[in-house]
């Protein structure tokens, strides 16, 4: 990857993890533009598209640098943001960062050449994308998507994805939201389980937004119990970060 590689940011910033297992540790986010998921209830729709400018957030004044902005450039702010007391890993996240798959691999190279680890949050809807960072990220946060609640995923193409991340701390996450289906919450568990039973699968209920109700306790204990059927490892966690009034 030459140092000229270029892609779309939406904005770059230092915060706490706020969801699955790793909730609550200190990391700089890079949130790449554009997403072509349509979910029912995703929470950073001012990232679905490809923004203009970068936001750079950190050490003073908010910055804006126009899109496409350099892998180099990005990775020296967040080895500036890396620099804290307690830094676990920059995250890779969106949008949809495997979208940019070219660009999401320099992103890793130069962010693991400069000794931060990196956590990767993805659909996994695309398989040529999963190849391109295959076996170079540390920390992979895969979100299964349910066709109830995102039109055209299918759950057929994790069977595909879930192997390329081999050797990489993996867990699933499956969000749960007003209008799911039981029986493809099931569907998710299994192919889980047919890659490995002992993954840890986070499921996590929508953070309730304007004309989005929760869904109750009642029902996210029928979820746990279902997914617990196939798989050894499955937790209940909101969005902390929500709760906490972060980014």
């Amino acid at each position: 990857m030459t140092g000229g590689a270029a892609g779309y940011v939406h904005e770059v910033f230092r915060s706490i993890q706020g969801e699955g297992p790793y909730v609550g540790v200190l990391q700089a986010f890079v949130r790449l533009a554009g997403c072509s998921a349509r979910c029912r209830y995703c929470d950073t729709e001012d990232a679905r598209g490809r923004s203009p400018a970068c936001t750079l957030r950190g050490g003073g004044e908010p910055r804006s640098v126009p899109n496409p902005v350099s892998a180099d450039e990005i990775s020296s702010f967040v080895r500036a943001l890396a620099n804290a007391p307690g830094f676990h890993s920059v995250s890779l996240t969106g949008g949809e960062p495997l979208e940019q798959p070219d660009f999401a691999a320099a992103l890793v190279a130069r962010c693991r050449a400069a000794g931060m680890p990196v956590y990767l949050e993805t659909n996994g809807l695309s398989i040529e994308g999963a190849r391109a960072v295959a076996g170079e990220v540390d920390f992979v946060s895969l979100d299964i998507k349910l066709p109830s609640l995102c039109p055209g995923a299918s759950l057929e193409t994790y069977r595909g994805v879930l192997p390329l991340f081999e050797g990489a701390r993996l867990f699933c996450k499956i969000v749960v939201a007003e209008g799911f289906l039981m029986e493809e919450l099931a569907d998710a568990a299994r192919i889980v389980a047919e890659y490995d039973r002992g993954t840890t699968v986070v499921i996590q209920p929508a953070t309730p937004a304007a004309g989005r109700r929760a869904v109750g306790g009642e029902a996210l204990l029928a979820c746990h119990a279902l997914a617990s059927t196939h798989l050894d490892d499955v937790r209940v966690i909101p969005q902390c970060h929500r709760c906490l009034e972060l980014r």
